[in-house]
């Protein structure tokens, strides 16, 4: 209860200011977001493929080496009753005070560009109500030295390579992404993607291609099992996932994508047997059709995909998107327009401004995300999201979901509204989060409603989350349904 009340005291004493979310993202993600639906900045870029520099490159003296002490940042967490929140990167899901800081540095030379953002995260972990279904006992307070938002690339016009330890956003969600997003740590990945749009005849493109290291901790319980421990050798697993965006240029605003990845244990990844596009780069070869690789489900390898679109609708101040995903690939064309809902997952969503004045509108917003099993599973059981069997410990990094963080097998609704002047944004949010309802005898659901503040003071940037959480039929036990208060706080300041 004191780390509670010490940061409530932080909270009520700080002046107000305007953060950008309330996860650890650049500051200015989403805002640059709402400057396009505005129509005050370039209308090329997706918002699809996140960029990962913080310091924006200068086109004078670029020769010149330039040292940049990147923002401090400070994030706070705290339940009161049980884990919750995502999004929230390296931070664990716990019951009681969590703390996460990060300092950093960049740096720039020509061509060449490095940063060294390390995490330094203390999480109190403590005991939590658990059953057979839910949860971790003997939990233990918890202490982590990452490497965090780090980097080294080199950047050649629109095209960046390099190697890196930071989380990655994929696909067009705010609150959700299905493949791609900031709920798991960082981890450790070379790439070679795009620093900004290429201009081809047909539109813009955008891409990022990754190969990446993922390990686990079996000190922690696992987001795609409930919380619940699992004894499995540490094996490392080897990720290769892109994403690609295109722009057509007939459609102004409009912008279609996928992304894909695939994962297998480092052993059974780089054995002899494969060639050396299929060891390292196996994800860009791979048939679509179970038919044309039929002995895929051997190779002890796991995938997904998605589809999606979003629509900037820039004289409406509104955007439009959506994200289809599927588990596995099916069997031929044939499966995939018959059972269209098998194996599959969505997100939805809508965002609206009201515009007053140039600084000062109000954001609507709402979105939706299904991934427990449509009816689909009576006829042809397919698992959960996220799982398929082949990787014991999923689609996932230090035991968070890469994904979608809401839960294993849950759907998300939520709608939110925000007013915005200038540097002041003041909001609330209303969620229902339905977890893993599928066989099972009470249906687990959080009903929530929340307050997001944000304010700026000086060189501070300030964002806080104020959630209660209502836990009907907590952990799918009859009539148990406590109420947990949720909160975070972030503070940024700016060198």
């Amino acid at each position: 209860m004191k780390y509670f009340l010490l940061s409530l005291v932080v909270f009520l004493s700080a002046p107000w200011v305007i953060a950008q979310s309330y996860t650890l993202e650049a500051i200015n993600q989403n805002q640059a977001r709402n400057e396009q639906l505005l129509n005050n900045t370039d209308s090329s870029r997706s918002f699809v493929v996140q960029y990962n520099s913080i310091v924006e490159p200068s086109t004078k003296d670029w020769k010149k080496a330039t040292i940049t002490v990147l923002p401090f940042v400070l994030t706070q967490q705290y339940n009161t009753h049980h884990p919750f929140g995502w999004n929230d990167g390296a931070m664990i899901q716990a019951k009681g005070y969590q703390l996460l800081a990060r300092p950093g540095v960049n740096i720039r030379y020509g061509i060449f560009e490095g940063q060294l953002a390390p995490e330094f995260l203390y999480a109190q972990n403590s005991n939590y109500p658990t059953n057979i279904f839910y949860g971790k006992a003997d939990n233990k307070p918890y202490s982590a030295i990452l490497p965090g938002q780090s980097y080294f690339k080199l950047n050649l016009g629109a095209i960046v390579t390099g190697v890196s330890t930071e989380h990655l956003w994929w696909g067009p969600g705010i609150n959700s992404s299905l493949l791609m997003s900031n709920n798991a740590p960082g981890f450790l990945h070379a790439f070679i993607g795009t620093r900004k749009p290429i201009k081809t005849p047909i539109g813009n493109i955008e891409f990022n291609l990754i190969g990446a290291r993922l390990t686990s901790n079996n000190s922690l319980g696992y987001e795609n099992n409930h919380l619940k421990p699992r004894s499995i050798v540490d094996n490392a697993r080897y990720l290769n996932a892109y994403v690609i965006s295109w722009q057509p240029k007939w459609v102004k605003g409009l912008f279609l994508g996928m992304t894909r990845s695939l994962q297998q244990y480092k052993e059974d990844a780089f054995s002899n047997q494969y060639s050396c596009l299929n060891k390292y780069l196996p994800v860009v070869g791979l048939a679509v059709q179970k038919k044309n690789n039929v002995g895929d489900d051997t190779l002890n390898r796991d995938q997904l995909a998605s589809f999606f679109l979003r629509w900037v609708l820039p004289k409406s101040n509104a955007e439009f998107y959506i994200e289809y995903g599927k588990n596995d690939y099916g069997m031929n064309i044939r499966d995939y327009l018959l059972a269209p809902t098998h194996s599959a997952a969505y997100t939805v969503g809508f965002r609206k401004l009201l515009k007053q004045t140039d600084t000062r509108y109000i954001q609507i917003e709402t979105e939706l995300t299904q991934m427990s099993q449509s009816p689909d599973y009576l006829v042809r059981d397919a698992g959960n999201w996220y799982v398929h069997g082949q990787v014991l410990q999923g689609y996932t990094q230090g035991n968070q979901i890469l994904g979608a963080g809401a839960g294993f097998g849950a759907n998300v609704q939520t709608i939110s509204a925000n007013w915005v002047n200038g540097d002041i944004r003041n909001g609330f949010f209303i969620q229902r989060v339905e977890r893993d309802p599928i066989n099972k005898a009470y249906k687990w659901t959080d009903l929530s409603i929340g307050w997001m503040p944000q304010w700026k003071y000086k060189n501070m940037l300030i964002g806080a989350k104020v959630q209660v959480v209502y836990s009907n039929n907590y952990t799918w036990e009859k009539n148990n349904n406590p109420i947990n208060f949720h909160s975070r706080l972030m503070v940024q300041y700016n060198f």
